[in-house]
């Protein structure tokens, strides 16, 4: 008769066994059966690397969560349990849109639709969403195509019309006034324009000349634009300015635009010369802006020549910037385009946390909330 296992015996199998399938699934940081539980993630542009950020902890995996392995991977938003991300046509084989289940316990990325040179995405509702394309090359097409995000099978939707000739868009995000009327927002950087789409969303309603240049960004958000002592709903635009026909740099800006605006003057400037490719916010007096190489904060109850209006964040002294940026939880996080992910708060104080492996560009990050 074989001798039975004492319970202690029991107990330490038990903990080996679930130790080997640890090491063997290997695979996130915070993965569990039933999926991944972060609620932060960063994007590696050179392999199309997803990794999770332990927000608790500061602490960023090594090992991706999912691979596009496809260069140019870019901007991914979260709706749900869905992941989308957008990859550019640059140096790879398969630029689009694709998206991942968080949900899954084996995740695996699936692409949306055809080839397109995919920048910036926005989720309007549960079965409405928008990726811009743009393309130096001219390969693919420069515009917005809708897709379903509750249904990623379905491919990609109609192209919005009606933007101007030479169309280089970017950023788009989808505002609100919290009474169910919003917009979706589309910036143009080569005619440093914003577009208002229609109530539909399937054509420009309006158009914004901005302040300066290089048009880039766009913040859902609130700002007293008219100075009648009640904030509106809105979008704040970030400039970087652009370069004149030396390549030399031109000032940037960062710009408003109320959603319920009636023309197109309706847009005002909330901070001249200041060079910002992306904007997230801590609240809605406290915006966090970036650019390629700086970061600031920019504390919108002070006025624009106060000197504590806007203030540089540096790790250890030393300067960094991205063409992204996102806040979570009370803190502002910015990839330095390498393997660090930069968390601070409003108040300025930086912790650097390392993401990926040597040789990676973790260039973005996106936020579940």
């Amino acid at each position: 008769m074989k001798k039975l296992l004492s319970k202690v015996q029991r107990k330490i199998l038990a903990i080996g066994f679930m130790l080997v399938l640890a090491a063997l699934a290997g695979c996130s940081l915070l993965s569990l059966q039933n999926g991944t539980s972060a609620s932060l993630f960063a994007v590696d542009s050179k392999n199309g690397n997803v990794y999770e950020i332990d927000t608790e902890k500061a602490q960023g995996a090594s090992i991706p969560l999912v691979s596009i392995k496809q260069n140019a991977t870019g901007e991914m938003i979260v709706n749900g349990t869905k992941a989308f991300i957008a990859v550019g046509s640059y140096n790879n084989t398969s630029p689009g849109l694709y998206w991942f289940d968080l949900s899954s316990s084996s995740p695996s990325v699936q692409k949306i639709g055809s080839n397109i040179s995919a920048q910036y995405l926005c989720i309007a509702s549960n079965n409405k969403g928008y990726v811009s394309t743009a393309d130096y090359s001219g390969v693919y097409s420069n515009t917005v195509y809708g897709f379903n995000p509750s249904n990623p099978s379905a491919g990609l939707g109609s192209e919005v019309t009606g933007f101007d000739s030479g169309f280089y868009p970017q950023d788009l995000v989808f505002a609100e006034d919290g009474n169910e009327n919003g917009y979706v927002f589309v910036t143009d950087n080569a005619n440093s324009k914003v577009y208002r789409l229609n109530a539909a969303g399937t054509a420009v309603g309006l158009s914004f000349v901005t302040s300066s240049g290089g048009t880039t960004g766009l913040l859902p958000g609130s700002y007293d634009w008219d100075d009648n002592g009640s904030d509106d709903a809105g979008v704040f635009v970030a400039n970087t300015g652009g370069y004149d026909t030396n390549w030399n740099a031109l000032p940037g800006s960062i710009d408003f635009i109320p959603l319920d605006a009636s023309s197109g003057n309706d847009i005002v400037s909330v901070q001249k010369d200041l060079s910002v490719a992306r904007l997230t916010a801590f609240d809605k007096n406290h915006l966090a802006g970036t650019n390629y190489s700086q970061t600031w904060i920019i504390d919108l109850t002070k006025p624009e020549n106060d000197s504590g209006r806007l203030a540089e964040v540096k790790s250890n002294g030393a300067s960094f910037g991205s063409l992204d940026a996102n806040t979570y939880d009370g803190y502002a996080y910015v990839p330095d385009g390498m393997q660090t992910v930069y968390r601070f708060d409003s108040e300025g104080t930086v912790i650097a946390i390392s993401v990926g492996t040597s040789g990676e560009m973790i260039t973005n990050v996106a936020v579940r909330e």
